[in-house]
Protein backbone atom coordinates (compact mmCIF):
# COMPACT_ATOMS: atom_id res chain seq x y z
CA UNK A 1 0.00 0.00 0.00
CA UNK A 2 2.88 2.29 0.79
CA UNK A 3 4.15 2.10 -2.33
CA UNK A 4 0.97 2.86 -4.48
CA UNK A 5 0.87 5.82 -2.35
CA UNK A 6 4.62 6.99 -2.62
CA UNK A 7 3.91 6.20 -7.14
CA UNK A 8 1.12 8.04 -7.33
CA UNK A 9 2.63 11.16 -5.17
CA UNK A 10 5.68 10.96 -7.47
CA UNK A 11 3.18 10.52 -10.54
CA UNK A 12 1.83 13.77 -9.43
CA UNK A 13 4.39 16.12 -8.98
CA UNK A 14 6.58 14.56 -11.92
CA UNK A 15 3.49 14.56 -14.78
CA UNK A 16 2.87 18.91 -14.52
CA UNK A 17 6.56 19.19 -15.13
CA UNK A 18 6.75 17.19 -17.95
CA UNK A 19 3.41 18.50 -19.42
CA UNK A 20 4.88 21.78 -19.42
CA UNK A 21 8.09 21.38 -21.36
CA UNK A 22 6.91 22.75 -24.39
CA UNK A 23 8.89 25.05 -26.41
CA UNK A 24 8.66 28.81 -26.02
CA UNK A 25 8.99 31.85 -28.14
CA UNK A 26 12.14 34.09 -26.43
CA UNK A 27 12.77 37.06 -28.38
CA UNK A 28 11.50 38.03 -31.97
CA UNK A 29 12.78 40.86 -34.60
CA UNK A 30 10.60 42.77 -34.87
CA UNK A 31 9.51 42.75 -31.36
CA UNK A 32 5.71 42.16 -30.54
CA UNK A 33 4.07 45.73 -30.54
CA UNK A 34 7.05 47.22 -32.36
CA UNK A 35 6.78 50.07 -34.59
CA UNK A 36 9.23 49.92 -37.25
CA UNK A 37 10.71 53.31 -38.27
CA UNK A 38 12.72 51.75 -41.22
CA UNK A 39 12.69 49.00 -44.02
CA UNK A 40 11.95 45.55 -42.86
CA UNK A 41 14.04 42.86 -44.24
CA UNK A 42 14.69 40.05 -42.03
CA UNK A 43 12.17 38.32 -39.44
CA UNK A 44 13.58 36.23 -36.40
CA UNK A 45 12.77 34.40 -34.21
CA UNK A 46 14.61 32.44 -31.19
CA UNK A 47 12.96 29.80 -29.15
CA UNK A 48 13.60 27.80 -25.73
CA UNK A 49 14.79 24.86 -27.23
CA UNK A 50 15.70 23.39 -30.50
CA UNK A 51 13.03 23.67 -33.39
CA UNK A 52 12.66 20.64 -35.71
CA UNK A 53 12.44 21.33 -39.47
CA UNK A 54 9.24 22.05 -41.04
CA UNK A 55 8.60 24.55 -38.98
CA UNK A 56 7.09 27.47 -40.66
CA UNK A 57 6.03 31.69 -40.53
CA UNK A 58 4.44 33.66 -42.49
CA UNK A 59 3.92 37.62 -42.51
CA UNK A 60 0.04 38.40 -42.28
CA UNK A 61 -0.28 42.15 -43.64
CA UNK A 62 -3.87 43.99 -43.40
CA UNK A 63 -4.81 42.87 -47.12
CA UNK A 64 -2.46 40.55 -47.95
CA UNK A 65 -0.32 37.34 -46.77
CA UNK A 66 3.36 37.75 -48.04
CA UNK A 67 5.57 34.41 -47.79
CA UNK A 68 9.33 34.75 -47.03
CA UNK A 69 11.87 34.28 -49.20
CA UNK A 70 15.10 31.94 -47.45
CA UNK A 71 13.35 30.58 -44.91
CA UNK A 72 15.89 29.25 -42.93
CA UNK A 73 15.56 26.64 -39.44
CA UNK A 74 18.90 25.98 -37.87
CA UNK A 75 18.69 25.71 -33.54
CA UNK A 76 16.32 27.25 -31.79
CA UNK A 77 16.03 30.22 -34.50
CA UNK A 78 13.91 30.62 -37.85
CA UNK A 79 14.73 33.20 -39.72
CA UNK A 80 13.09 34.72 -43.39
CA UNK A 81 13.87 37.26 -45.50
CA UNK A 82 11.34 39.49 -46.96
CA UNK A 83 11.36 39.73 -50.64
CA UNK A 84 9.43 43.15 -51.15
CA UNK A 85 9.18 46.30 -49.85
CA UNK A 86 6.34 46.45 -47.07
CA UNK A 87 3.86 49.73 -46.99
CA UNK A 88 2.34 51.36 -43.75
CA UNK A 89 0.29 49.13 -41.64
CA UNK A 90 -0.46 46.48 -38.99
CA UNK A 91 1.07 43.09 -39.37
CA UNK A 92 1.74 40.20 -37.61
CA UNK A 93 4.33 36.80 -38.07
CA UNK A 94 1.93 34.06 -37.54
CA UNK A 95 4.40 31.08 -36.67
CA UNK A 96 3.86 27.32 -36.15
CA UNK A 97 6.99 25.28 -35.24
CA UNK A 98 7.67 21.26 -34.16
CA UNK A 99 9.52 21.70 -30.82
CA UNK A 100 12.23 19.21 -29.45
CA UNK A 101 9.58 17.19 -27.69
CA UNK A 102 7.71 16.89 -30.91
CA UNK A 103 4.75 18.80 -29.99
CA UNK A 104 3.57 21.15 -32.81
CA UNK A 105 2.96 25.04 -31.60
CA UNK A 106 1.79 27.98 -32.93
CA UNK A 107 1.71 31.91 -32.09
CA UNK A 108 1.62 35.23 -34.12
CA UNK A 109 3.36 38.42 -33.06
CA UNK A 110 1.70 41.84 -34.15
CA UNK A 111 4.01 44.81 -35.08
CA UNK A 112 3.33 47.74 -37.53
CA UNK A 113 5.33 49.89 -39.56
CA UNK A 114 5.18 53.11 -39.99
CA UNK A 115 8.06 54.79 -41.96
CA UNK A 116 8.26 58.24 -43.16
CA UNK A 117 9.25 59.16 -46.66
CA UNK A 118 11.43 62.11 -47.20
CA UNK A 119 9.46 62.99 -50.44
CA UNK A 120 6.30 64.83 -48.15
CA UNK A 121 6.27 67.78 -50.16
CA UNK A 122 7.43 70.77 -46.99
CA UNK A 123 4.43 73.52 -46.87
CA UNK A 124 5.54 76.92 -45.13
CA UNK A 125 2.21 78.72 -45.00
CA UNK A 126 -1.07 78.50 -43.44
CA UNK A 127 -1.18 74.80 -44.90
CA UNK A 128 1.65 73.44 -42.10
CA UNK A 129 -0.95 73.54 -39.41
CA UNK A 130 -3.49 71.87 -40.97
CA UNK A 131 -0.81 69.13 -42.09
CA UNK A 132 0.41 68.25 -38.47
CA UNK A 133 -3.23 66.77 -37.43
CA UNK A 134 -2.84 64.39 -40.49
CA UNK A 135 0.40 63.26 -39.83
CA UNK A 136 -0.69 62.50 -35.59
CA UNK A 137 -4.07 60.76 -37.21
CA UNK A 138 -1.77 58.66 -39.19
CA UNK A 139 0.36 57.67 -36.33
CA UNK A 140 -2.99 56.94 -34.43
CA UNK A 141 -4.17 54.74 -37.31
CA UNK A 142 -1.33 52.78 -37.15
CA UNK A 143 -1.14 51.97 -33.64
CA UNK A 144 -4.73 51.02 -33.51
CA UNK A 145 -4.48 47.83 -35.06
CA UNK A 146 -1.46 46.94 -33.47
CA UNK A 147 -3.40 47.45 -29.96
CA UNK A 148 -6.01 45.54 -31.45
CA UNK A 149 -3.72 42.33 -32.88
CA UNK A 150 -2.08 42.48 -29.29
CA UNK A 151 -5.50 41.49 -28.13
CA UNK A 152 -6.03 39.02 -30.39
CA UNK A 153 -2.20 37.58 -28.99
CA UNK A 154 -4.11 37.90 -25.60
CA UNK A 155 -6.91 35.78 -26.32
CA UNK A 156 -4.69 32.99 -28.19
CA UNK A 157 -2.33 32.88 -25.30
CA UNK A 158 -5.42 32.58 -23.14
CA UNK A 159 -6.98 29.72 -24.96
CA UNK A 160 -2.88 28.06 -24.97
CA UNK A 161 -3.21 28.62 -21.28
CA UNK A 162 -6.76 26.92 -21.08
CA UNK A 163 -5.59 24.27 -23.17
CA UNK A 164 -2.50 23.33 -21.30
CA UNK A 165 -4.46 23.13 -18.44
CA UNK A 166 -6.88 20.80 -19.94
CA UNK A 167 -4.40 18.97 -20.95
CA UNK A 168 -2.74 18.63 -17.78
CA UNK A 169 -6.11 17.35 -16.25
CA UNK A 170 -6.43 14.64 -18.81
CA UNK A 171 -3.08 13.39 -17.58
CA UNK A 172 -3.42 13.42 -13.99
CA UNK A 173 -6.52 11.47 -14.59
CA UNK A 174 -4.86 9.22 -16.36
CA UNK A 175 -2.22 8.95 -14.08
CA UNK A 176 -4.71 8.38 -11.39
CA UNK A 177 -6.22 5.61 -13.18
CA UNK A 178 -2.74 3.97 -13.55
CA UNK A 179 -2.38 3.97 -9.80
CA UNK A 180 -5.79 2.66 -9.06
CA UNK A 181 -5.35 -0.11 -12.09
CA UNK A 182 -2.39 -0.84 -10.08
CA UNK A 183 -3.56 -0.91 -6.71
CA UNK A 184 -6.60 -3.53 -8.16
CA UNK A 185 -3.58 -5.28 -9.70
CA UNK A 186 -2.07 -5.93 -5.99
CA UNK A 187 -4.92 -6.09 -4.32
CA UNK A 188 -5.88 -8.89 -6.55
CA UNK A 189 -2.45 -11.10 -6.03
CA UNK A 190 -2.83 -10.49 -2.20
Amino acid sequence: MRKIILASLFLILVLPFSAQAHTTLTASTPAEGEVIKEMLEEVQLTFGTTIEQGSTMVLQGEDKTYEFEGLEVAGDMMSGTIAEELPNGAYSVQWKIIGADGHPIEGEIPFAIDIKTIEEPVVENEGTADEEPAVEEEGTAAEEPVVEEQTNEQAAAGGEEESNALVMVLIVAAGLLVVAGLFTLFKKKQ
